[in-house]
């Protein structure tokens, strides 16, 4: 018996063992890149039982080669600037120079292929003709690390190119060519080939001759390269861990399992380091109460919210008449407008928020170490510093404080934070130094309790309030929006504004703007950049007084747009006919097969590329879509689109983590009222473990009440406490019935560590198409070539985040914002007037 159970004990110990995969470790050296984290998805998707850490360039290690120890390999990425600069190639530079018992396996990529070619006695120039964003056929030499591949068609994103004299054949020269880049394999049009001036062959690959060193000068993770182009990474890896068993190279042994490690570019941006540390929104409330005697009902604490909700048939309403009913030009509103949408996968909902005297509203301004929390006539500010990542982990307690469930799931706002935030707020999120605007908060949302959400698809109208005991509200609301409706159709029609007929309009001046144009080829030619997206302001300043609502209409008539908006909030006015998409993430759902798990799917939409329908004025024909189609075609508008996309799929695989980003939809062409637009769809998946799942037992159950008296029933069973982030209509322990016209949301908390789309909302920020590539980068050289210009809401984004989980933002573009402090009596007009500023 004890020899047996000593058996046992071995046999047991031993499949323990067999158990763990050894992981290797691959030393990613981020040179402040925006594609670094598709690298690192390719290596962890690719490669079995790697696991990759990354470090910035300019990390200070006393000791490198001591630190290189842990590590099988290193990837020397790309990123802007010139190898010869010190402060580009950082820690770079000296994987070149490491003692020969420290030498490690490299991988040096773009730049870090640059850095190689000139360590070992390359040179590296300009190219004539900058390749950003291009697909070019290269020639490998089928030995080394691209043995067994033939021709290849990789994305080439470089400014620069390396030289050496290889026809030579000195045995002095210590690196071999792999592949090139010949313009004659390349097919290109005859007109093109005429005026191209970049060398008939560009070296795409070396390696050394006794070292273990590789460097290409291509883009294997681009979404645009091709398999071929991405076996080199296999290749490189077998090569590389043969160079470490033949050498007795060896690094501690590491069990791989996925949770152990916390990559340092997958790390939850907002909660890192134990998460928020601040009360929660119910004590902001308690505070807000104790500081002012005169409480307001919105402040007390609410365990549970109810969401009260009435269905009316839409039956003619639509959004201008349904803002002439509730006579909403008489203070703050927001209107998200998508009423002249054409495509459902844009959006089938308007959102009409309600603001009243006691609408919680949230104030931030760059550089601050707090926020301001309004309610009526009380305030408070709220300390930002035990929040990481600042004023968006407070946003994100904010919400995940005000998480609700069982609502419609058709309707995509059921309440929550409706507002913008910034331009000069999302560079902060990057770390470029700058300063806010005096009385102008970067971030600026309000908590929206009443609602009022149109289904253009279902036909249907949705009255809405989380409000506590607000049926009597809705009731008389709706009602409203039945009685009214014939009266108002008679009555209601779009009085177009005749805005410029007695404006005066100041626009860039022209030699200066030009002037700013060339200094952005200059930087994208000598590489600092890839792509720099230059924006200019004018202003219009109006004597017309009349409400900014018809100006609104007037902007809606002339270019229907899927994410238009109307945002009036604390003095400031904003008129969007945007037509792109920033974000957007689903209400987690949860999954068939793991009942623990929520799935969220986070969406981004980005445009590069733009023809007008009616090129020669409204009157003229319009182009086809086959026309568009080829107009759009080019390289130039092709690589734009493409930059992006890579740069967005790097900032949510920072969040979602490797394999986890697809492209459903690349650069196609989509036709709108008024222009075509080059379009792709870039899509992540959020999934969030419970482990407090709870069983269907502990799920309150839902009653409903009649159509025509919205009202809260109570539950059949007590209320959970439950820590359940989501649920789905098709989740049987919560039934929703979709003909009822009232439902009851019960708030949940979900744990502060778990991620949202918040998080990826605030690791994508700025948007990537109204900046270019790399992003930090590319903003620090806008900001100086604007002359550090404030851009203000332009090119910020706006939107809501929904107590439901989900979220919604678009890029405010085509549009016009005024602050009404900016209106003044002008002595010469002998009349007040209107400061409005569009960007462009």
């Amino acid at each position: 018996s004890l020899k047996f159970s000593a058996s046992l004990f071995w046999w047991s110990l031993a499949a323990l063992a067999m158990s763990y995969v050894t992981a290797s470790r691959i030393l990613f050296i981020d040179a402040h890149d925006s594609f670094t984290n598709n690298i690192i998805s390719l290596l962890e998707t690719r490669l079995a039982a790697v696991h990759v850490t990354v470090i910035k360039i300019d990390e200070q290690i006393p000791d490198l080669s001591a630190f290189l120890r842990d590590f099988d390999a290193v990837v020397a990425g790309p990123g802007p600037g010139h190898p010869g600069n010190p402060a580009d190639v950082g820690l770079i530079a000296e994987l070149w120079q490491l003692n020969a018992e420290d030498v490690i396996p490299v991988l040096g990529v773009c730049l870090g292929f640059q850095s190689l070619m000139m360590a070992f006695g390359g040179t590296v120039v300009p190219l004539p003709e900058p390749r950003h964003g291009m697909v070019r056929k290269v020639t490998p030499s089928n030995t080394s690390v691209l043995n067994g591949v033939t021709d290849i068609s990789p994305v080439q994103y470089h400014s620069l190119y390396a030289r050496a004299d290889f026809a030579s054949g000195s045995d002095d020269f210590d690196l071999e060519p792999l592949a090139w880049d010949f313009e004659a394999h390349n097919d290109l049009a005859d007109h093109v080939k005429e005026h191209r001036s970049n060398p008939k062959a560009i070296l795409m690959a070396v390696k050394h001759r006794t070292k273990p060193f590789y460097g290409i000068q291509y883009h294997p993770e681009s979404i645009c390269s091709d398999e071929a182009s991405q076996q080199i990474v296999d290749n490189w890896w077998a090569e590389a861990r043969q160079w470490n068993r033949r050498h007795k190279r060896e690094t501690r042994f590491i069990p791989f399992d996925k949770q152990y490690f916390e990559p340092t570019q997958f790390t939850d941006p907002l909660t890192h380091g134990g998460g928020p540390k601040t009360p929660s929104l119910r004590q902001i409330r308690h505070h807000l109460a104790n500081d002012n005697p005169m409480e307001t009902p919105a402040m007390a604490d609410q365990s549970s919210s109810p969401v009260i909700s009435q269905a009316l048939p839409l039956d003619g309403l639509s959004v201008p008449l349904i803002w002439d009913i509730l006579q909403l030009g008489f203070g703050d509103v927001v209107v998200l407008d998508a009423e002249s949408n054409q495509r459902a996968e844009t959006g089938t909902h308007s959102i009409i928020g309600l603001l009243g005297p006691t609408t919680l509203k949230l104030e931030y301004s760059i550089g601050s170490d707090n926020i301001k929390v309004r309610q009526g006539p009380h305030s408070h500010s709220s300390d930002l510093a035990p929040y990481v990542n600042g004023v968006f982990g407070y946003l994100k307690a904010f919400m995940e404080d005000r998480r609700a469930v069982m609502g419609d799931p058709n309707v995509p706002f059921w309440g929550g934070l409706v507002g913008y935030i910034s331009y000069e707020a999302c560079l902060e999120t990057i770390d470029i130094p700058i300063s806010g605007q005096k009385d102008r908060p970067d971030i600026s949302f309000a908590f929206i309790e009443r609602s009022i959400v149109i289904d253009h698809q279902g036909q249907q109208v949705h009255v809405q309030s989380i409000k506590p005991e607000d049926a009597e509200w809705v009731a008389a609301t709706s009602s409203s929006l039945t009685k009214k409706i014939v009266v108002m159709t008679r009555q209601h029609h779009i009085q177009f504004d005749p805005f410029v007929l007695d404006s005066i309009f100041s626009h860039p001046d022209r030699e200066s703007y030009t002037t700013k144009i060339r200094k952005c080829q200059d930087y994208i030619h000598s590489g600092e950049s890839y792509e720099l997206c230059l924006t200019d302001q004018a202003a219009v300043d109006s004597s017309h007084l009349r409400h900014p609502w018809a100006l609104y209409l007037y902007l809606r008539s002339l270019n229907a747009a899927p994410f238009a908006a109307y945002m009036r909030l604390d003095g400031m006015t904003l008129l969007s006919s945007s037509p792109e998409r920033f974000m957007r993430w689903t209400r987690p759902a949860a999954s068939d097969t793991h009942p623990a798990e929520t799935k969220s799917t986070v969406q981004f939409r980005p445009i590069k590329g733009t023809v007008k329908r009616y090129p020669d004025g409204p009157d003229s024909p319009a182009i086809t879509l086959e026309e568009a189609t080829a107009l759009l075609a080019t390289p130039k508008e092709r690589a734009e689109n493409l930059m992006i996309v890579d740069l967005i799929r790097h900032d949510l695989h920072g969040v979602v983590g490797s394999g986890n980003v697809c492209v459903p939809k690349l650069m196609v062409v989509e036709e709108y009222a008024t222009l075509f637009q080059l379009v792709t769809v870039v899509e992540g998946t959020l999934t969030v473990t419970d482990p407090n799942h709870p069983s269907p037992s502990n799920v309150p159950s839902l009653t409903t009440s009649s159509q025509n008296s919205p009202s809260i029933s109570p539950s059949s069973t007590p209320p959970s406490t439950s820590t359940k982030s989501s649920v789905t209509s098709h989740d049987q322990s919560h039934p929703y019935d979709p003909t009822t016209t009232t439902t009851t949301t019960t708030t949940t908390k979900q744990s502060k560590n778990n991620k949202t789309g918040i998080d990826v909302l605030a690791a994508s920020l700025p948007p990537g198409s109204m900046t270019g590539a790399p992003k930090r980068r590319s903003c620090a050289l806008l900001r100086q070539i604007e002359e550090e210009k404030p851009r203000g809401i332009y090119s910020g984004v706006v939107d809501y985040m929904d107590v439901g989980g989900g979220g919604d933002f678009s890029v405010v573009i085509r549009s016009a914002f005024r602050w009404d402090d900016e209106t003044y009596y002008d002595d010469g007009w002998r009349e007040k007037r209107n400061m409005w500023t569009v960007g462009a």
